[in-house]
């Protein structure tokens, strides 16, 4: 069997995916890997250029713009590594980190419940990203958000993940994590085969939330490891996937997607009702608090409004389990169901299982 499977989507970042490939090639492993490039249905230029210029790579080219879930769940159904690589396109010195993090998982092989590892992510000018999660988005976090609750814990000790020094420190700690980010996820494949890939439900933002979630609920972990790293650029898959004025749309419909597969009906009832109050606490105290904290409360609000208002539409097309839908909770379909009768009109395939 191959050691590593590295899975790659692209959607329209040519240069920015070759950068990356030519990184991995040029590394110098000493076990056997596949590259498996997935292409979204780009139109920048004809994905045969990477087979020209990468011969090695397996390359799927997907009809469709299908999403960062589908469209890594399309590597992983042909992937024959041991382990799997979930990596995104816009990530450079990638050789120790991949290196390291392979050799963790090899030498903690004894312990069955080891599920798999993210390393730091750096930006490019060196600083270290924001990649472990020791907490999990949903209704704690939301009902968190309130500004008076916020306070009450922090005084208490409690949300510790609202402290940036305490969040920054944690990000130099081996450690096991709730979620990590997917721009660098390494998994067994037999936990991946017992928990299932990443959710088809989702076109991007939180579907690597929901899938850590469900394989620490299925009883694997997933370690963080500080004393390695790669760079991750960073926005180099969103700013093309998504026009910037709609990042924020997306993000929150795929917070409500999250909560909805983490808590059912009754969690999206909840998480209406911590909106409500949430809206009314926040809107009186934001106004005393910095222009920085007034934008970011106003970019929430907004978000999380738009959601909630297709949120008809998670109801009648989806359900909290997995891969409820036979099309992703996207923006431009959802905005697409205001005016289409049927779901059938909108010419989408049968979800990946």
């Amino acid at each position: 069997m191959i050691k590593l499977s590295i899975i790659i989507v692209n959607y329209n970042t040519f240069n920015m995916t070759c950068e990356c490939l030519r990184d991995i090639y040029a590394s110098t492993w000493d076990f056997d890997f596949e590259v498996i490039l997935v292409d979204n249905a780009s139109v920048e230029c004809n994905p045969e250029k990477f087979k020209v210029a990468f011969p090695l790579i397996s390359l799927i080219k997907s009809s469709e713009n299908c999403g960062f879930a589908r469209g890594n769940n399309l590597g992983i159904a042909v992937a024959k590594g041991e382990y799997l690589l979930i990596l995104n396109s816009d990530t450079v010195n990638l050789s120790k980190g991949i290196a390291s993090s392979v050799a963790y998982m090899d030498t903690h092989k004894q312990e069955a419940d080891l599920g798999g590892v993210g390393c730091r992510l750096l930006s490019p000018d060196g600083s270290t990203q924001i990649s472990a999660f020791n907490y999990r988005v949903g209704l704690t976090s939301t009902f968190l958000a309130n500004s008076i609750v916020s306070f009450i814990a922090a005084k208490f000790g409690f949300a510790k993940y609202r402290d940036l020094d305490y969040v920054l420190e944690m990000q130099d700690k081996e450690h096991a994590v709730q979620a990590m980010l997917g721009a660098f996820m390494l998994l067994r494949r037999d936990v991946i085969e017992k928990t299932k890939p990443l959710d088809p439900d989702f076109f991007m933002y939180y579907e690597e939330f929901e899938w850590c979630y469900r394989i620490n609920d299925s009883g694997f972990r997933l370690m963080y490891i500080p004393y390695t790293s790669i760079t991750h650029i960073g926005g180099g898959t969103s700013s093309s996937l998504v026009k910037a004025e709609n990042t924020n749309k997306q993000n929150y419909l795929s917070i409500l997607l999250l909560i909805f597969k983490q808590r059912g009906y009754l969690g999206l009832f909840l998480f209406n009702l911590l909106f409500i109050i949430n809206f009314i606490t926040n809107s009186i105290i934001v106004k005393f608090r910095s222009k920085s904290l007034q934008n970011s409360h106003k970019r929430m609000l907004s978000g999380t409004f738009y959601s909630l208002t297709k949120q008809k539409f998670l109801l009648k097309y989806f359900k909290p389990s997995f891969a409820s839908s036979l099309f992703p909770f996207k923006l431009a379909i959802i905005e697409g169901l205001e005016h289409m009768p049927a779901v059938s009109s909108l010419g989408v395939h049968t979800e990946i299982k």
